[in-house]
């Protein structure tokens, strides 16, 4: 019987640095970036 050692990995088990960000807090400034509604969209929720 053969094993296969199988490594997933998720963006909320690793670290900011390891993500290619200087601090934590410029991760979370990207994040709510993404996660901010487009303009176009916005107009259309009034």
């Amino acid at each position: 019987m053969e094993i296969t050692l199988k490594k997933e990995t998720s963006l909320g088990l690793e670290s900011f640095d390891v993500l290619g960000f200087n601090s934590e807090e410029e991760l979370e400034c990207e994040i709510s970036k993404l996660m901010k509604i487009r303009p176009e969209f916005e107009n259309n929720l009034n």
